[in-house]
């Protein structure tokens, strides 16, 4: 079964991002592919540093069909760091697709783009009628504006909150709002399309 390996950034992607790929390959009905356990590595900093060690341990894993680097972005251009990432991911000559993607500004910034749906749901105690009006990419502190919508006494915790959210994400929804969503959905797409059996 081909399978996408996800390298992300912190504890909370790693159960949040294998769920929400697995929703994105569902859309596309790519039913026979799998996703495997998240490769943690901190940041853009330090992946530029172990880049070639990180991207030949995804290689390792059963079946890997494709790498899907996801990373937040607080600060700079989505796209111009995109480039310079992929220009460096070519010079490893690998013979799998690689697809990179930076939630901008952050993970999180994701919830805002389907915040009704994710707070229509009881458990999360959100007001029901709670919406974002904004450019969600521009919102910075998302994780902090999340826990002022909460009632005193509760905060957003990533590692117990994100996986849960994202289950909650109206897939069409956050692609209408997001245009980092949109693109991870359209590098997902990308890796299906490129793998060479």
């Amino acid at each position: 079964m081909p399978c996408i390996v996800p390298i992300v950034e912190g504890h909370g992607e790693k159960d949040a991002v294998p769920l929400l790929l697995r929703r994105i390959l569902a859309i596309y009905e790519k039913w026979n592919w799998s996703v495997a356990r998240p490769i943690q590595v901190g940041n853009l900093i330090k992946l530029k540093i172990k880049l070639s060690s990180f991207i030949k341990y995804a290689l390792k894993y059963n079946d890997c069909a494709g790498i899907l680097i996801l990373l937040d972005l607080d600060d700079g251009c989505p796209a111009k760091e995109n480039k310079k990432l992929t220009e460096l991911i070519n010079n490893l000559y690998l013979h799998c697709p690689v697809a990179v993607v930076f939630a901008h500004r952050e993970y999180e910034a994701w919830f805002l783009a389907s915040i009704e749906t994710i707070a229509s749901d009881k458990n999360n105690k959100f007001q029901q009628n709670l919406i974002f009006t904004k450019d969600v990419e521009s919102k910075r502190g998302v994780k902090e504006w999340l826990s002022s919508q909460l009632p005193s006494g509760y905060s957003y915790k990533p590692t117990v909150d994100q996986a849960r959210f994202t289950n909650l994400i109206d897939i069409k929804i956050a692609q209408q709002r997001s245009r980092s969503f949109r693109r991870l959905c359209h590098a997902v797409e990308q890796i299906v399309k490129n793998w060479i059996k």
